[in-house]
């Protein structure tokens, strides 16, 4: 059953997506506390905090370092986090180590549109959501660079999302009372809907998403996309929640961890039976290689 994502996601505010809100078992046992120890595995340690300044307002969206040339960092992110005039000079990138850096270019993907436009343009440019950040120097003390997923066989896996944006638990969705910006947080989902990248003959471009669902705990919640009514993966199991928006999406593939989507947005607010969708990182491949012709591929 093909499920119109697009429609889904209308629902949400669209400014950024919410960060993560996790299981209300996992909640009430630990708080947030396995969300971040998940997001602190070595593996994820590309993810930045993308701020107001140096030192403020870090809750707001998320980004990940992609690799380096000899003279520059680069940050893959959403484009829709330059929505509203906002510039270069926007954002303080923040990496693990707690150094900042500053962006001297940006590049938002041609066939985004911005996404509090219409309703043509939420449906045109969830799968394009996606801008490349080019920093004024190489990011340091991260380990290797990630590696962008190139397959093709995302529907069934289990997604890992991580950001730095609003917490919650599902039960009553995203909570501006908890803590935001300061470390980041992980929740997983299995992809259930992946559709692919469609051009027309006219240029214009659709598709190139996946999406997720977070099921009750017991299992009392169709599955909105059409598939078997599930209960939640692991204990991870969560939404993103606004402030994710940029942030990556993994996959383990048989050669490691690769980035299979970028954060984008969701239905509702984060709650049990809502959505998230992403941008999928394979059908922009060639696009980021037109930047930063060293991304790794997996």
């Amino acid at each position: 059953m093909r499920f119109d994502l697009a429609a889904a996601m209308l629902v949400v505010c669209v400014s950024n997506a919410q960060a993560v809100v996790i299981l209300d078992s996992t909640y009430k046992a630990e708080g947030f506390k396995a969300a971040e120890a998940l997001a602190a595995e070595p593996q994820f340690a590309s993810v930045l905090a993308l701020c107001d300044d140096v030192n403020d307002g870090c809750g707001d969206a998320s980004g990940t370092w992609i690799g380096n040339d000899a003279a520059h960092g680069y940050i893959l992110t959403a484009a829709h986090n330059f929505d509203g005039g906002f510039g270069v000079g926007t954002w303080a990138y923040r990496a693990k180590d707690g150094k900042y850096y500053k962006a001297v270019a940006f590049k938002v993907h041609p066939n985004y549109e911005r996404v509090t436009a219409t309703e043509e343009a939420n449906e045109a440019s969830i799968g394009f959501d996606i801008a490349v950040v080019t920093l004024s120097e190489p990011v340091t003390g991260l380990g290797d660079p990630p590696a962008l997923y190139a397959g093709s066989d995302e529907l069934g896996q289990t997604l890992t999302y991580i950001g730095f944006g609003t917490r919650g638990s599902a039960g009553k969705g995203e909570d501006e009372k908890e803590p935001a910006g300061a470390v980041a947080a992980a929740a997983q989902g299995v992809i259930e809907d992946v559709e692919p990248l469609t051009m027309s003959a006219a240029g214009g471009a659709d598709g190139n998403s996946l999406a997720v669902f977070l099921p009750a705990e017991d299992g009392s919640i169709e599955n909105p996309f059409g598939g078997e009514t599930t209960v939640p993966v692991s204990k991870y199991a969560g939404l993103l929640g606004s402030g994710d928006s940029g942030g990556s999406a993994w996959i383990k593939t048989d050669d490691g961890w690769a980035i299979a989507g970028i954060n984008g947005n969701g239905s509702g607010n984060a709650q049990y039976g809502d959505t998230s969708g992403f941008a999928r990182v394979s059908g922009h491949i060639a696009w980021i290689q037109g930047i930063f012709p060293d991304v790794r591929t997996d």
